[in-house]
């Protein structure tokens, strides 16, 4: 993906300054971005690799047909960057129990990540339930369970757009073959929160959700009565 831009907000900002300090911005002299604005791949005018939304129309583009809107997700994979760590405190008594119960290469990552008054990360919390056995798993998460955020019940398609060059899920030709127009389902492309996550029915066809029963669920594209 060449060109896209990300908002900022509060919680994404830090994240994203650290990725600007690093980019071509930094050095042309331009004051940090804020939150509310925009971060970009690359500013048109400018190094600046970000806009306002004041001055959005000054640069005379087709922000959806020549940037794309991107999640934090997937900014991370578009410029190889992690997520920051966050400092968090456990318990010193929490702490002892996690090391009497490692193992001698568990001992050694709990002295280099962890400080005797109990400061860590979430990212150490995240690395010791990784070398944790079966049995303490369950123990890790449930004691840190906010360094554990929940995986997105929504899927990325990006990466089928971003490998083929486009939108499209079937085949042309089978397509053709079902008597539909070539592009009757895509994937959708777009600057709102359904971007390469939802599908674009094509609205030259009514379509139609029905549960037939428990197990099946099926989309009914019918032609439209000129």
């Amino acid at each position: 993906m060449k060109n896209w831009y990300i908002a900022i907000t509060e919680e994404n900002c830090s994240e994203l300054l650290e990725w600007w300090n690093g980019s071509e911005g930094k050095s042309t002299g331009c004051r940090p971005p804020l939150v509310g604005e925009y971060l970009m791949s690359k500013n048109p005018k400018d190094n600046s690799c970000y806009w306002t939304k004041s001055d959005t129309d000054s640069y005379g583009l087709n922000w959806q047909q020549e940037y794309e809107l991107i999640t934090l997700e997937q900014f991370r994979q578009i410029t190889n960057s992690k997520p920051m760590s966050k400092t968090i405190q456990i318990s010193r008594t929490l702490l002892n129990e996690y090391f009497d119960a490692a193992t001698m290469s568990q001992k050694d990552y709990l002295t280099k990540h962890f400080k005797l008054d109990g400061t860590t990360t979430d990212e150490a919390i995240r690395g010791l339930y990784e070398l944790a056995c079966n049995k303490w798993k369950p123990h890790i998460k449930a004691n840190h369970s906010e360094c554990f955020p929940e995986e997105s019940k929504y899927f990325d398609f990006s990466k089928h757009t971003n490998l083929h060059g486009c939108d499209s899920i079937v085949l042309g030709n089978v397509a053709e073959s079902l008597g539909l127009c070539r592009n009757f389902i895509q994937v959708r492309i777009s600057t709102t929160e359904n971007n390469d996550r939802s599908f674009y029915l094509d609205r030259r066809y009514n379509w139609e959700l029905v549960k037939e029963n428990e197990e099946a669920m099926v989309l009914i594209p019918t032609k439209k009565v000129k």
